[in-house]
């Protein structure tokens, strides 16, 4: 008999739904795609319903086709006994948060033995554990729960430097956090002021910060943090400080192995990610294309079935009905007219990042490039980076880096060239958030970046999600093309294609 394994996640925020067959995941369907509001928590059973029935009908199945059901503990709505689901009753699995944590990023990795470093805002199971992987066993070395810098301390500076609701700041307000500290200067004053307060500072402040916001001496107006000079060094601060004390944990166990596995939303502050490698903690640092919340309906399937084959990065739903087709010459006359393109491509990229088929891309080649795309576009705040996709045998030629980043989840120096070249994906601070192409993973990207080459191009682009400010990533073709008109690019790409209205 062919299964059918439905994964449920309702979670605090980012809920989520996943299914397999018995060799490999079909469709991992985040909540906020389809409902169209950024970090969507599923609240009711009814709306949970819905999300499922919009997964089935992809997949041309039924309720009855369901033959497993997994059911995230964090946050669950169904009964303890049984799970009602389109008006029918299953026997569930609880699965567990950091186990599901550990399990996205397991596809990532294929050594014996490495070290797997689980941290986020918090859950059933707290924030922050060391794992060990031997072989096929998983156990708990270390439970770091009593450490002073964990994701609620990061969680908490969000909300004092980039947004006093707690939800947005343990969210979105995180990765702008992580972006607006390089643009900021290392305080002493600072330093003191977190050691003497880091209690309250770590821990989760539901009810906001105002009497931390006071014993920082920080305004009350949040609208610029960019031009506010102590938001800005306090961001740079807690950046440097919380970064140095994770190093310092994480050192402790690399005799155990030269590989470690980050999970969890903290996996996603690249700058921690790519410490460990660049002084060489770890050889091998891996992270996932969704560590996030929004991967634990996915993890707890992977966890399970180990065996489950997983395709990162593009997992979502596929609205391309000619894969084949490929307009590549148009695309690249419109890169070499400086356009910037919506480019709307097969399955949707899973997680937070956009990994190039559902991106805004352009030449990187002008800061006015950058400015355009990010600022006026996509109406993000100046001080926020675009990312750059680059050809996988040509990163070392214009970044300080010989590894790969797939899933964009490290960050280095730009070389002088690229600095000279393409200064729209050079961040304040020197670095760039990369991700590296090949063949294999994203075919089209592949070709329009080996084609720049050939023109004696860098074979780099510029690339940020496709959706403008405070909406998430688009999923359909008619998400595609409402955000296309909304953001005011010049052209826009669907499966290969240049699209006319």
């Amino acid at each position: 008999m062919n299964k059918l394994i439905l994964s449920i996640s309702f979670c605090y925020h980012d809920s989520s739904i996943t299914f397999s067959d018995n060799e490999k995941i079909l469709l991992h369907l985040e909540a906020e795609r389809y409902f169209r509001v950024k970090h969507k928590r599923v609240e009711t059973i009814e709306e949970m319903d819905e999300l499922i029935t919009v997964g089935l009908n992809y997949l041309n199945k039924t309720v009855d086709d369901i033959t497993e059901v997994l059911v995230t503990k964090w946050m669950n709505l169904y009964e303890p006994d049984y799970a009602l689901i389109l008006g029918k009753k299953f026997r569930y699995e609880l699965s567990d948060h950091h186990n599901n944590h550990i399990g996205v990023v397991l596809p990532c990795v294929n050594v014996e033995k490495c070290v797997i470093y689980v941290s986020d805002g918090g859950s059933e199971k707290g924030t922050t554990k060391i794992y060990f992987k031997d072989k096929d066993n998983i156990y708990l070395k270390e439970d770091l729960d009593y450490v002073d810098f964990t994701g609620m301390f990061y969680g908490t500076i969000a909300q004092l430097v980039i947004e006093p609701d707690f939800d947005k700041a343990h969210t979105s307000g995180v990765g702008k956090l992580m972006g607006l500290s390089s643009i900021g200067k290392y305080s002493v004053e600072f330093e003191k002021l977190i050691k003497k307060h880091i209690k309250e500072l770590n821990k989760l402040n539901l009810d906001g910060v105002d009497n931390l916001r006071k014993i920082f001496k920080l305004s009350d107006d949040y609208s610029k943090p960019w031009e506010d000079q102590r938001r800005k060094n306090l961001a740079k601060t807690a950046q440097i400080m919380w970064m140095n004390e994770n190093v310092k944990y994480l050192s402790k166990y690399k005799d155990f192995s030269d590989t470690i596995c980050m999970t969890g939303g903290c996996a996603l502050n690249i700058l921690l990610n790519s410490e460990l490698i660049e002084k060489k903690v770890y050889k091998y640092v891996f992270t996932s294309p969704i560590c996030t919340d929004a991967g634990q309906s996915l993890g707890a399937i992977v966890y399970k079935y180990r065996n489950i084959k997983v395709n990162y990065p593009f997992l979502g739903r596929d609205f391309s009905s000619n894969k084949d087709q490929f307009d590549l010459e148009s695309i690249i006359n419109d890169l070499l007219q400086n356009k910037i393109i919506a480019w709307y491509d097969g399955p949707s990229e899973i997680g937070a990042r956009a990994l190039g088929n559902r991106s805004f891309i352009g030449l990187p080649n002008s800061v006015e490039q950058r400015i355009r795309l990010s600022e006026t576009i996509k109406g993000r705040e100046p001080y926020r980076p675009v990312a750059a996709m680059v050809l996988k045998e040509d990163v070392n030629n214009y970044f300080f880096q010989d590894y790969d980043s797939p899933y964009m989840t490290f960050c280095s120096k730009a070389r002088k060239l690229t600095v000279d070249t393409c200064p729209a994906v050079v961040h304040f601070d020197g670095t760039t958030r990369i991700q590296t192409i090949d063949e294999i993973t994203n075919m089209k990207m592949y070709k329009i970046l080996s084609k720049l080459k050939e023109k004696n191009i860098p074979p780099i682009l510029m690339n940020t999600s496709y959706n403008v400010m405070g909406e998430p990533i688009v999923d359909t073709i008619e998400d595609a093309i409402k955000t296309y008109k909304k953001s005011g690019v010049d052209a826009l790409y669907i499966n290969g294609k240049k699209w006319r209205e």
